[in-house]
C-alpha cells in the first residue's frame, strides 16, 4: 500500500485536481513508470469501502477498458491503494462541453452536429460492445484544442446484458436533473 497519499500504487503521481462530481475526483496525474500524463479518476471513500461496489466497479472497468474507439477516452488501468478505488484513464487536453456552453452560449446547427456525430459515434460504438454509458451529458463530453470529441465517464455504465426487461428501477443511475430536462 502506498504510503504517500499522492502517490498511487508507487507509479501515479498526483498532480492537480482537474474534476470533481458526486462519486469521484479526477487528477491529472504522471505515470512514472511510461512517464506520460494520464488523468485518474478516485472514488470517494464511501464508494470505495463497498466490497459488492467494488466488485461492481472492477467489472465496469474491464468491459469500459475493452473499448477502443477515436471518440472515447482510453482506460488504461484500474486499482485499489490505501482504501481507494481508482481507474487510470487517457488524458484529454481541452475542456469539457458543459463548460465550453457555459462560456459562449449556444452552438449553431453547423458547429453542434460535428459534436454531435463524434458522440454518437463513440456511444454507438460501446451500444454495439454491449455498454450502456448510463450518463450522457455535456459534462462528460470532452472537446479537444482540435475539435476531436471524446466521452468520457464510463465509470456507471452497465453491461446491456445485465438489463433486465422487467426490471424494477429502484436506483436513478446517472444524472436526473439531465435526464429530466
Amino acid at each position: 500500500m502506498t504510503q504517500n497519499p499522492a502517490l498511487l500504487n508507487n507509479r501515479y503521481a498526483l498532480q492537480k485536481r482537474i474534476g470533481k462530481g458526486g462519486m469521484a475526483v479526477v487528477y491529472e496525474a504522471r505515470d512514472l513508470m511510461l512517464e506520460r500524463t494520464v488523468a485518474i479518476k478516485i472514488l470517494r471513500e464511501t464508494f470505495s469501502k463497498d466490497p459488492a461496489f467494488r466488485e461492481r466497479f472492477r467489472q465496469e472497468a474491464k468491459a469500459a477498458a475493452n473499448l477502443a474507439h477515436p471518440n472515447i477516452v482510453t482506460i488504461h488501468d484500474f486499482g485499489f491503494d490505501a482504501g481507494r478505488l481508482f481507474i487510470i484513464m487517457e488524458h484529454i487536453p481541452g475542456t469539457d462541453l458543459k463548460s465550453i456552453i457555459e462560456e459562449r452560449g449556444r452552438f449553431s446547427v453547423n458547429e453542434a452536429i460535428p459534436i454531435l456525430v463524434q458522440t454518437s459515434a463513440g456511444v454507438g460504438y460501446a451500444h454495439r460492445a454491449g455498454l450502456v454509458h448510463c450518463d450522457i451529458k455535456p459534462h462528460n463530453i470532452l472537446i479537444t484544442p482540435d475539435q476531436r470529441v471524446k466521452v468520457t465517464d464510463f465509470g456507471i455504465a452497465r453491461a446491456l446484458a445485465s438489463i433486465q426487461p422487467d426490471e424494477k428501477i429502484e436506483v436513478v443511475w446517472g444524472s436526473p436533473a439531465i435526464l429530466l430536462a
